[in-house]
């Protein structure tokens, strides 16, 4: 009689001991795949009209193109409820994750305004200024100022606009209260609000508290595939106050998460 000897733990297809190269293998493809395009950003944007108006339609397109890319490159699928009006418009939503952003952008050629912070981040910060975000210090007003006449400037060239005005990152069981600056604009450009929920497939893709960016990143980078979910709710006309139209923004996502 013949016997067939267990496979090894080590060599059993799908064992744990598998995983780690596994996972090894995604992290440095991925993170080779973003040193690669990030040189390939600064190049297409060396090539950007100088045009104001031109400039800034080219850099939304930028913009949803790498995002679309960095979405194929971790296997991010972005899975969407309802439609986004034509442009322009700003997009608000609630904000859990430095994915957040890319996921958005991948859907829709726009601009994004981010914390000052970002601009700092290695290899992101550089990129970022490149294909036109919007970096604002909160703590200084002459900051948001300059932001928001930018922001203003690329809705009045047809630039969607995101925003997420809680201001913050939480990890997604509330939406805190939303900062007015981005509404008072939309009013100005007599544009809509179109609020969004965003939610993902596994808590740890929230980054929020003391999370740091790199460890986070490799975690994330580390997974085979992942899913976001973005909900648009029905566009908000730009009547009343900044803080009345904040309010209905926010009560509509709450509304979307469930909470």
């Amino acid at each position: 009689m013949t016997t067939t000897a267990p496979l090894d733990a080590a060599r059993r297809p799908g064992a744990a001991s598998d995983w780690p190269w596994t996972e090894a293998l995604s992290v440095v493809s991925r993170v080779s795949g973003v040193m690669g395009l990030a040189l390939d950003t600064a190049f297409r944007a060396s090539l950007l009209p100088e045009l104001p108006a031109s400039r800034d339609r080219e850099r939304a397109r930028l913009l949803h193109a790498i995002a679309g890319e960095l979405c194929a490159m971790h296997a991010l699928r972005v899975r969407v409820t309802g439609a986004l009006p034509a442009p322009p418009f700003v997009i608000v939503a609630n904000h859990v994750s430095y994915l957040d952003p890319i996921a958005l952008a991948s859907l829709t050629p726009c601009t994004a305004i981010a914390k000052q912070e970002i601009g700092g981040w290695p290899i992101v910060g550089e990129r970022a200024r490149d294909l036109g975000v919007l970096l604002v210090d909160r703590q200084r007003p002459a900051s948001g100022a300059r932001v928001l006449r930018s922001a203003l400037r690329a809705l009045c060239h047809g630039v969607p606009v995101l925003n997420f005005p809680e201001g913050s990152t939480t990890r997604g069981e509330q939406v805190l209260p939303f900062r007015k600056g981005i509404f008072g604009l939309a009013r100005i450009a007599g544009v809509p609000i179109v609020p969004a929920a965003i939610t993902y497939d596994a808590p740890e893709l929230c980054w929020a508290g003391d999370d740091t960016f790199v460890p986070h990143y490799l975690r994330f980078s580390s997974r085979r595939e992942s899913s976001a979910r973005i909900t648009f709710g029905p566009p908000l006309g730009n009547h009343g106050g900044a803080a009345d139209l904040a309010e209905r923004a926010r009560a509509v996502i709450l509304d979307l998460l469930s909470l």
